[in-house]
């Protein structure tokens, strides 16, 4: 079995003896499928050769532009849900505001709409797919806070309220008996209706 170690140093590829707790998988402690490991696990060999502070740095940028950590690697900083909800609407709102100085400003900078449109909708997409969804499954404050904070966020976004979300990804999507079928699951029915098909390829 393949194991790849990080404190703050290079990531090493080594061959280990000992057998993985279930918690280590849980946690993303240290399985590599082979000795290659995959496409992630290679970019962990980037800057292997240099310091390790830079290597570090390199690292969280890989892991930032891919959305993907190599085994094992631990975030510089952890963050919690408060951190995450102001940072989708800051994100969110400057990029309103943005948008709203760029258009009062000369056409010549319209282009730059691109950049506050990115931050706004990301903003918009952050807080409807990440923390409206926690809130429907009870998991960002873990009580009837859940319910009202996903109301106004929903309301601000004007996307689907709480109990329209509730009945859709719960009662539909995650229900044992129709999860990841076709005819119930209305993101299984989405998925197929964008052409994914079981058991395609590409």
């Amino acid at each position: 079995m393949s194991v790849l170690l990080f404190v703050s140093a290079p990531v090493e590829v080594v061959q280990s003896t000992t057998e993985t707790s279930a918690q280590d998988s849980e946690d993303g402690v240290g399985v590599a499928i082979d000795n290659e490991g995959g496409i992630r696990e290679q970019l962990a060999k980037i800057g292997g050769n240099l310091p390790p502070v830079m290597y570090v740095l390199i690292q969280e940028f890989i892991t930032w532009l891919t959305g993907k950590p190599y085994w094992g690697q631990q975030p510089l900083l952890k963050v919690g849900r408060i951190y995450q909800l102001i940072a989708a609407l800051l994100s969110l709102f400057s990029g309103i505001t943005a948008s709203f100085i760029i258009l009062q400003s000369s056409p010549f900078f319209f282009p730059l709409l691109i950049f506050s449109w990115a931050y706004t909708v990301g903003g918009a997409r952050k807080i409807q797919a990440t923390i409206c969804h926690r809130c429907v499954h009870y998991e960002f404050f873990g009580d009837y806070r859940d319910k009202w904070l996903a109301e106004v966020l929903s309301t601000m976004l004007i996307v689907q309220d709480f109990a329209g979300y509730y009945h859709d990804h719960i009662k539909l999507h995650h229900h044992v008996k129709k999860f990841a079928s076709f005819e119930h699951d209305p993101d299984a029915q989405f998925l197929y209706l964008l052409g994914f098909r079981p058991g395609s390829e590409s």
